[in-house]
């Protein structure tokens, strides 16, 4: 009886050794964990973040472009609306950022 559970407890030392040594060495490790659920669904929500980022990076450049659309329309409208008033004999209408100081009262 004693020789049985000294070989079952020898045996389970072995076991436990080599197991260890398996998942240290031979990548064990690795499938234990990415056949765990919650790492699929860490990626599975990764894979969605980075379907959702492109999706965002096409609309960035989209908008990017109409803006660069409006702005090269914009430039433009400023040049004929520039023309239009050396047609008509005046100088257009700019507001300025600074408003111009009163005359000093004499």
């Amino acid at each position: 009886m004693s020789r049985f559970v000294i070989g079952l407890l020898l045996g389970l030392l072995l076991g436990i050794a080599g197991t260890s040594a398996f998942l240290i060495t031979a990548g064990g490790g690795d499938y234990l964990i990415s056949s765990s659920p919650r790492v699929r669904e860490l990626e599975a929500t990764l894979k969605e973040a980075e379907k959702e980022r492109e999706g965002l990076s096409k609309r960035l450049d989209q908008f990017t472009d109409m803006t660069t659309r409006l702005e090269s329309r914009f430039i433009a409208l400023g040049a004929r609306f520039e023309a239009l008033a050396k047609q008509a004999g005046k100088e257009p209408d700019v507001p300025s950022d600074h408003p111009t100081p009163p005359a000093a009262e004499q």
